[in-house]
């Protein structure tokens, strides 16, 4: 059984084989969920898009996300907290930007996943309804 989780989780019996350390891995599998949970929430990923091109004021991430300051404020709070996000002080502005990379490699791999997706969904949903149309105009 293949899984993304560290080489560290897994021990090595006596004979061998490899087997999975259960309390490590349930561990690693729990901070796992916790980490993406930050990515279940669309207002969280609309910021994550913002500071993927630039670290940002909340001002800022407010204008570009379309969301509101409170809402924007909550939602960095808990990516900051959860590690997701970092900030800094810039005078009297909080600067907001991604603190793991890897984030948003991961987060771009999987909207382009999703976004290809959608297209060819939206191209066989356009298909059958112009073979719907046409088939309509021969019934006539």
């Amino acid at each position: 059984m293949a899984i993304c989780a560290s080489a560290h989780t897994m021990a090595v019996d006596g004979a061998g084989a490899a087997r999975w350390r259960v309390g490590e891995v349930d561990e690693v599998f729990e901070s796992v969920a916790r980490y993406f949970s930050m990515l279940s929430e669309p207002a969280r990923l609309r910021i994550l898009h913002v500071l993927c091109h630039r670290e940002s004021s909340v001002g800022e991430i407010v204008v570009a996300a379309g969301l509101t300051q409170t809402n924007v404020s909550r939602h960095l709070n808990l990516m900051y907290q959860t590690g997701v996000v970092k900030r800094r002080r810039e005078g009297s502005s909080i600067i907001y930007s991604v603190a793991d990379a890897s984030l948003t490699d991961m987060c771009r791999t999987v909207c382009i996943r999703v976004s290809t997706e959608l297209e060819r969904s939206h191209q066989l949903k356009r298909s059958v309804n112009g073979l719907i149309d046409e088939l309509r105009g021969a019934g006539r």
